[in-house]
């Protein structure tokens, strides 16, 4: 016959949080073993981590100095400005066919100012590259912008604008 206890140890070690000593919890992070509440865990593709451990896991990934953030920003305002430029020269006097072409060459452009920009300080990352870089861009069509009311090509302008901003976005926030 075995031998079964009656009843269950209720002793259990209870954990917890490291953050919040107050929360009770049963989950530990699956790097470092810290016991954490729902609150401090981060969802990851391999589990739930503790906040320290994602940021340290972060600092590795993000590498750029404080100048690699400047580069970044003057590069890619003066390229914005002459391919707003030139983007509104080509979509002049072309009506609805300049704004057609204006929408293409737009995304083209703000896709390579972020190529550009990216590999001006040799691919290193930071955590706001693709804040930069787009803000730059479209500092850059600003400064296009009188230009443009001259012309007036106005809506290619803003088409420009728009196009070339959210294709640096994509470019650096999500396609890199």
């Amino acid at each position: 016959m075995i031998d079964t206890p009656s009843r269950i140890d209720s002793e259990v070690d209870v954990l917890y949080c490291t953050v919040h000593p107050s929360v009770e919890t049963s989950l530990r992070c699956n790097k470092c073993g810290r016991p954490m509440c729902t609150k401090c865990a981060v969802r990851t593709p391999v589990g739930y981590r503790c906040r320290e451990c994602v940021r340290g896991q972060q600092a590795a990934f993000y590498n750029a100095g404080t100048m690699d953030v400047v580069v970044q920003g003057v590069v890619s305002v003066i390229l914005g400005a002459i391919a707003g430029g030139l983007v509104g020269l080509i979509g002049l006097g072309l009506g609805f066919w300049g704004w057609f072409i204006t929408f293409w060459a737009g995304s083209a452009a703000g896709a390579l100012i972020a190529d550009i920009a990216h590999r001006a300080v040799s691919r290193r990352r930071s955590r706001y590259t693709w804040m930069v870089v787009a803000g730059g861009v479209g500092v850059g069509a600003l400064l296009v912008l009188p230009v443009a009311l001259l012309g007036g090509n106005i809506i290619g302008w803003g088409i420009y604008g728009f196009m070339a901003v959210s294709a640096a976005i994509g470019r650096l926030r999500f396609g890199r």
